[in-house]
């Protein structure tokens, strides 16, 4: 059974009060010490994540400036869209044409002679149809033999050589409407019959062989354009190589009368990565100021003050910024050169005034300024890049931190440790003293109680 101590019986002072005043003034110091190293390795931790945030950013702005292809953005227009649209790919290269579109591409349709209605039987045997080399053979027997049978057969094959079937019914009676998939005149559609009843003889055509009992509604026919007087011919309403990096849509021929294909430098696109660059960069020069700076008045220092992994990483990427591209044999080497300005504060400004000369009279070298080898992005990427690789320096000083943090905690339950050994040494001191402080007092009244029983010791209180 644990023994019941009870403090300060015999002195009467609040020694329990007293022990836990003196380990409280022991452990102050210390776990004040802790918390406030604690919460700068936390501020520090925190100004790491914001360092690496903004230097993504720039890294994600400078990946797609170091790709040629899009300082190389071409536009293209139409000088009708009604009849024509367009666009450009980076291979594009500038210049204007007269486009006329002569014809449309068109797939074949065929129509069937007047049936009864749907319900009614065609007849049975072996319907193949058959195009551009591709071909199908449909058994035709009492399950499917009407019209309605045929068209579900036709649309529900796996080997379908790229026919849709429908069925119209008119005041005439009901058609069966044979239409191909694929525009242009490769793919003529064939059908013939062979076995059966006979009756599947009025959906044949072939006109080559001389079987007509379809009827040819609207011909398999290319699309056709005239640019600058040459006539191209296409399967598809889609031209992707009659002008280079241009794609073509005819939408309506133009009735012999010509429209501008107007394509172009994309100068804006180039300009906007600019743009995005200044504002991304200008966004890193700020973390590093804020992440710098010393309020004197407050004397309050940001956390990063005199540290030498962001003062690296800021002076690497300025002295980047201010080297020129080598053996781009353009009259132009630098920012400065381009309209891309520093500024006292160590941001840029764009002139654009200069920049847009630049782009205007030089478009395809001021995006290699940016993305060859030596390239301004190619470069800066690189360099931010291995700042924030798993391997690299912030990496290192965020683990170094979350290490010291985690310490923290052991250094908080050693202290705590030591003050509970404390307050045990105490207790026992104090209570020792208090148990000494008991006899004594019992022994001094002993003594008072002997002193006052002796001859004539009450004759002398009285005189």
């Amino acid at each position: 059974m644990p023994s019941i101590v009870s403090t300060g019986i015999g002195s009467g002072l609040d020694i329990a009060g007293i022990v836990q005043s003196l380990v409280a003034a022991e452990g102050q110091p210390v776990e004040t010490r802790i918390a406030q190293q604690e919460a700068r390795a936390q501020a520090k931790l925190s100004a790491f994540g914001s360092l690496k945030s903004a230097l993504s950013d720039f890294r994600d702005k400078l990946d797609t400036m170091k790709t040629l292809e899009k300082f190389l953005s071409r536009k293209a227009s139409s000088g009708n869209e009604d009849y024509f649209t367009v666009s450009a790919g980076t291979n594009a290269l500038p210049a204007s044409y007269d486009l006329e579109v002569v014809q449309l591409a068109q797939a074949q349709k065929l129509t069937s002679g007047a049936f009864a209605d749907a319900d009614t039987a065609v007849g049975t045997g072996m319907l193949k149809l058959e195009v551009a080399g591709e071909e199908m053979d449909l058994t035709i027997d009492g399950t499917n033999n009407t019209l309605a049978g045929i068209r579900d057969a036709i649309n529900a094959a796996t080997d379908n050589p790229g026919v849709s079937a429908t069925i119209v019914n008119a005041d005439s009676g009901s058609y069966l409407i044979i239409t191909g998939d694929a525009t242009g005149s490769a793919n003529d559609i064939t059908i013939s019959q062979a076995g059966g009843d006979g009756g599947l003889s009025a959906l044949e055509y072939d006109p080559g062989k001389g079987l007509t009992s379809m009827t040819e509604s609207i011909a398999a026919q290319d699309a056709m354009i005239r640019i600058d007087g040459l006539d191209i011919m296409n399967e598809s309403n889609t031209f992707t190589g009659a002008v280079q990096g241009v794609t073509i849509n005819v939408l309506e021929t133009s009735g012999g009368t010509t429209d501008t294909l107007l394509v172009e430098n994309d100068d804006q696109a180039a300009k906007d990565l600019v743009s995005d660059f200044v504002e991304s960069y200008n966004a890193l020069v700020n973390i590093f100021d804020n992440l710098t700076s010393y309020d004197a008045e407050n004397e309050i220092a940001a956390p990063l003050v005199g540290d030498s992994t962001l003062r690296g990483i800021r002076d690497q990427i300025r002295r980047e910024m201010s080297v020129g591209v080598q053996d781009l044999e353009a009259n132009f080497s630098t920012l400065s050169e381009v309209g891309i300005e520093v500024q006292l504060d160590g941001t840029l400004n764009v002139n654009n005034e200069r920049l847009d000369s630049i782009v205007a009279d030089d478009f395809v070298k001021f995006g290699q300024f940016f993305s060859t080898t030596d390239g301004f992005a190619t470069r800066l990427y690189d360099l931010t890049d291995g700042y924030l690789s798993s391997e690299g320096i912030i990496e290192s000083r965020t683990q170094g931190l979350t290490t010291t943090i985690e310490g923290f905690s052991d250094d908080r339950q050693a202290l705590n440790d030591r003050l509970s050994s404390l307050e045990t040494r105490l207790l026992r001191q104090f209570n020792a003293l208090d148990s000494l402080l008991a006899q004594l007092t019992s022994t001094s009244n002993f003594l008072t109680q002997q002193l006052n029983a002796l001859p004539g010791a009450g004759n002398q209180e009285s005189s």
